[in-house]
């Protein structure tokens, strides 16, 4: 008889539980707004933040035909340009290149030296972290060699190559700090 009262017990707060989450699921499907209720500000300056090409707006246009004001193409391109201040600040340009994203050649001139030297940087520290990444491996490797060792000699060596190793390591790991800096 205890389990049929615990089985009372909790299944009304299951009951809520799955109306709570289903209703929720439902609440939070985002519907497609259609072409002439579209935000197109905020659409282009989401566009313009992740430093998508001005074609982007060709496809809106094609997509919405005749719904595709006059207008909008303003409104969008203003949005579009605001986002871009975003996406074309040194600071995301440095992380841009380090998580090896593609530039699309989108920021004003104004701004296109700033962007691409932050982005080279970034760049640059990628390509030491990925280094920086098989070093550790290697380092883990002889580690691992060097605890399996019995020999005085190949222990020596073993101990030598880390050495080398952590040598590059530190290396590269001020190097990253001029970058970042």
């Amino acid at each position: 008889m205890p389990q049929k009262n615990f089985a009372l017990q909790v299944l009304p707060a299951a009951l809520v539980f799955l109306f709570t989450a289903l209703s929720l699921g439902c609440a939070s499907k985002p519907e497609k707004s259609t072409c002439d209720q579209r935000d197109w500000y905020e659409t282009g300056r989401r566009d313009g933040a992740q430093g998508a090409p001005l074609d982007r707006l060709a496809a809106y246009k094609a997509e919405c035909k005749s719904k595709f004001a006059e207008f909008s193409e303003t409104i969008y391109t203003n949005g579009r340009n605001a986002g871009l201040v975003e996406y074309c600040a040194p600071d995301n340009s440095y992380e841009l290149g380090r998580m090896g994203l593609p530039y699309l050649y989108v920021c004003p001139s104004t701004t296109e030296n700033d962007f691409l030297s932050g982005y080279r940087r970034g760049q640059e520290a990628r390509k030491i972290e990925t280094q920086n990444q098989k070093l550790d491996a290697e380092i883990d490797t002889l580690l691992s060699r060097l605890n399996n060792e019995e020999s005085n000699y190949t222990r020596r060596e073993i101990a030598s190559e880390l050495e080398q190793l952590r040598r590059v390591r530190t290396k590269n790991d001020r190097e990253l700090n001029k970058i970042a800096n």
